[in-house]
């Protein structure tokens, strides 16, 4: 009985976030107007020019080492070192990673916090070949003694009608 319920409220939950996410989620906007946008112009110049520095060697931009990262397929990392072990061991490398348009909101809190939600479009080489996935992420910043530090980042995977309707298809038949 507990494990029907488990797969109903799974399949609920699904259906219900397919339904309001709708067929191109990844295409959504966010709100004109909604979020605070341009309030911290220099914080936010400093935001963006430390993310286009993110890469496997630089650990400048972690806090102490205060970083968790949660990747596209659930995988958690506690540190940036882990992160990048793990990454680099499955033979996977940074190709491209692009924003798409409109879709990156960064609030900036008391000058000192700020979180970014983005839609990226990721291409990686892999050992498999080319792998292009749409991620929907999620980064956390702080600024200590004047400086911006990135301390999380999460990235889900966004997944096409057919993935979502596979998805569905496994849960009950469990």
């Amino acid at each position: 009985m507990e494990k029907e319920q488990l797969r109903f409220t799974l399949l609920l939950t699904i259906i219900f976030t397919s339904a309001f996410l709708g067929v191109k989620s990844y295409g959504q906007i966010p709100p004109a107007g909604k979020y605070d946008t341009t309030s911290y112009p220099k914080d936010r110049k400093a935001i963006d020019e430390l993310s286009s520095k993110i890469n496997f060697t630089d650990t400048s931009m972690y806090y102490n080492d205060d970083y968790i990262a949660v990747g596209p397929e659930g995988k958690i990392s506690y540190g940036f070192n882990e992160w990048r072990i793990g990454f680099t061991d499955n033979g996977a490398k940074f190709k491209s990673v692009s924003p798409v348009p409109g879709a990156t909101i960064l609030r900036v809190y008391n000058g000192n916090a700020a979180v970014r939600n983005s839609i990226l479009n990721v291409v990686f080489d892999t050992p498999n070949g080319e792998l292009a996935i749409k991620v929907v992420r999620t980064e956390t910043f702080i600024k200590r003694k004047g400086k911006w530090y990135f301390v999380a980042g999460q990235g889900t995977r966004v997944m096409s009608r057919e993935e979502l309707q596979e998805t569905m298809k496994k849960s009950t038949n469990n």
